[in-house]
């Protein structure tokens, strides 16, 4: 009977360790994925906030983001029409620009293209607006 018991308290213990192990790995992968979190919504943030000061790779890339999906964006696009449309005016009209354009917008209904002309406008307000506040003049 002596060695049952210590056999159950040798065998509760080692399930103890164990459960302690899995609480410390899994908190320190739920505290990684918070950062890596973090580290998305800042990248975003720039990303943003580059191509609303007229950074022509910023507004290909976030359109590419909102056609495709780049966490924490998310998926829009009708939105990344909008950009699309907003970096082929910045760009001069490059065939690139012309032809992704043409594969993202081309793909929305009539009233999806509405929306993203309004929301095309909205963004080149706050490219004007981002522009005077900084004393560029628009190109």
């Amino acid at each position: 009977m002596l060695r049952d018991d210590r056999f159950t308290d040798i065998l509760i213990n080692g399930l103890a360790i164990c459960a302690a192990l899995i609480s410390v790995v899994g908190t320190g992968y739920i505290i990684n994925h918070a950062f890596q979190a973090r580290r998305d919504e800042d990248d975003a943030s720039a990303l943003v906030s580059n191509a609303i000061s007229g950074d022509i790779e910023s507004q290909r890339k976030l359109a590419a983001c909102y056609v495709n999906g780049c966490p924490p964006l998310p998926r829009a696009e009708i939105i990344g029409c909008a950009w699309r449309k907003i970096a082929l005016e910045t760009g001069g009209n490059q065939p690139e620009d012309q032809e992704q354009a043409r594969a993202t917008c081309g793909r929305l209904s009539s009233s999806d293209i509405e929306i993203s002309e309004n929301a095309k406008a909205s963004l080149q307000r706050r490219i004007e607006a981002r522009r005077a506040s900084a004393g560029v003049a628009s190109p």
